[in-house]
């Protein structure tokens, strides 16, 4: 994603070079590329390497496919999707001197905004996944009073999308608070301190249309590969897709990214 960003011209190439690995290393993308002899003399531009077309075989990520004994994804654009590191704020405090009045608990807060994420994509149809999520100080017998993570949102359509993230952060805001908000309070007689918050967005990406003809030379060729009529009201071997130019998809049983 990274590298066609800046391929394509949207993502500038220092801050690509930049970028550190997730988690607790602090090395940038550059320095990895020089330690794998990547870092080439070559412009990273569609101005210096233009291309035709570009079609990328990829597996799927998901289980339609093989669910649906599918041979051949022909995706016809891209999610939206914008990630975000989310930072809840509140105190670290001894679990058996502190009761539940007196604590501002950030995971017990971190719990409720990620289940919140999630209930709120449903209503607009759209996705929230949380993979990254650190506590400190991380100890079994101190409440943590720090917490922070990662908050990945997709739709279909960009207006989708904003939607939800404008609704998300007003409600976040409310939530760190102790307010009710969707019954997340319900059975907890005693709320608690309020916490903090800080909302960082880390990468954005706009919903994107593939190329027509793009599209129809895959649909083509997949029929020709698998012998089936395009007009056929029963074929399960291709399917149509909106994924997360052009894209074939392939079938795997068992996938995982890390991006």
């Amino acid at each position: 994603m990274i590298s066609s960003g800046v391929w394509a011209g949207e993502i500038p190439l220092e801050k690509a070079h930049s970028l550190k690995e997730v988690g607790s290393g602090g090395r940038t993308m550059r320095q990895e590329l020089e330690r794998i002899g990547y870092l080439g003399p070559t412009d990273a531009s569609y101005q210096a390497m233009p291309l035709g077309a570009h079609i990328e075989l990829h597996i799927e990520q998901g289980p339609r496919l093989q669910a649906g004994n599918g041979k051949i994804g022909i995706v016809h654009g891209v999610q939206a999707y914008r990630w975000h590191t989310i930072t809840v704020q509140g105190f670290d405090c001894h679990t058996g001197t502190t009761d539940f009045a007196n604590r501002a608990d950030a995971l017990l807060t971190a719990a409720k905004l990620i289940l919140h994420s999630h209930r709120l994509a449903v209503k607009y149809d759209a996705l929230a996944s949380t993979g990254i999520i650190q506590a400190e100080p991380g100890s079994t017998n101190t409440v943590p009073g720090r917490v922070q993570f990662s908050l990945d949102i997709r739709a279909g359509k960009d207006d989708i999308l904003s939607d939800l993230e404008k609704h998300l952060k007003s409600d976040f805001d409310a939530i760190i608070k102790g307010k009710p908000v969707n019954s997340l309070n319900d059975g907890l007689e005693v709320i608690g301190k309020p916490c903090t918050m800080e909302w960082r967005l880390d990468a954005p990406s706009r919903a994107t249309r593939f190329d027509d003809d793009c599209i129809s030379c895959v649909r083509q060729s997949a029929e020709d590969l698998l012998m089936v009529d395009s007009g056929a009201e029963d074929n399960d071997l291709i399917h149509e897709m909106i994924s997360g130019a052009g894209m074939i998809l392939h079938r795997v049983k068992y996938a995982l990214r890390i991006d």
